[in-house]
């Protein structure tokens, strides 16, 4: 099944204006073992891409291991970047035509996942539900939207989200309408320095909703997201990336461990890593 990842700056220069837009030793690993791994078990990957993004890209000398190709990728101005920091994806999402798998950069599938994504009985596949924390999910009416924004009267709001690091959809047609629905709530909400209520809602709350009220079944890998200490299928940094960020002798260990990963069971992917400056500290 292909798949597609997405790298949108807009939200990296919010935090770094005027500066220029990389990736860390450990996110860029993390890609590298994410693309090579979901080449080798599952399919052909696109990036999405922005300017700055196709610029580090090619400045790498990464762009070749997308085997789908390169994409260019725009988002609307009418979206914050700093509070809806995954609109890119949603954008990516739009563009790619389904049946599709959609990766986060920081996702390792490490199988085959042909029998989940074959299923006739799977409209959509996430990699698992979460619970309706208010803490996270809080009740929609105190979202602050633009005149004229109001929610369908088709959405249930007592539905469970659903984390979407992975996200496959099979129909085309619904894909489209759940990007254009999560999108338009980014457009239509007002200016707000929350930046994980709004977003998470846009694209994790959405979702679920969307597909209830079309009918969709959807399959989650995990039902909660502590599952994903105990299953060996997926890697995800998430919150990790963190740690990572601040503690440098973790983030060496990580970084060892994840180059050798490469030259153990990727040994393309692994010349292409060991070419790139900043990581040759980690070359064995």
């Amino acid at each position: 099944m292909k798949g597609f990842y997405s790298l949108w700056t807009a939200p990296y220069f919010k935090g770094n204006p005027g500066g220029e837009y990389v990736l860390r030793d450990h996110e860029l690993l993390m890609l590298l073992l994410s693309v090579a791994a979901y080449q080798k078990y599952n399919g052909p990957v696109t990036m999405y891409a922005d300017g700055p993004a196709m610029k580090y890209i090619e400045d790498a000398g990464i762009g070749d291991i997308f085997k789908n190709g390169l994409e260019d990728l725009k988002v609307s101005a009418y979206i914050d970047p700093k509070v809806f920091w995954a609109a890119g994806k949603l954008e990516a999402l739009k563009k790619e035509k389904g049946p599709c798998v959609m990766i986060d950069t920081d996702l390792i599938i490490w199988k085959n996942l042909d029998d989940i994504f074959t299923d006739p009985m799977t409209d959509i596949a996430v990699i698992h539900r979460e619970e309706l924390n208010p803490k996270i999910y809080p009740d929609p009416c105190s979202f602050d939207m633009k005149k004229g924004y109001s929610f369908p009267s088709s959405w249930d709001f007592s539905i469970e989200p659903a984390n979407t690091a992975l996200l496959y959809i099979m129909d085309d047609g619904f894909k489209v309408r759940y990007a254009d629905a999560a999108l338009e709530f980014m457009k239509m909400s007002k200016k707000t320095d929350d930046t994980l209520c709004h977003m998470v809602f846009a694209e994790q709350r959405i979702l679920p909703m969307c597909a209830a009220s079309e009918g969709k079944n959807i399959f989650a890998f995990c039902n909660r997201i502590e599952e994903l200490r105990e299953q060996k299928l997926f890697t995800h940094m998430w919150g990790h990336k963190n740690v990572l960020k601040f503690n440098g002798e973790e983030r060496r260990a990580y970084c060892l461990k994840m180059m050798m990963r490469l030259k153990n069971e990727f040994p393309e992917m692994y010349e292409v890593a060991e070419k790139i400056s900043i990581l040759k500290l980690y070359r064995k």
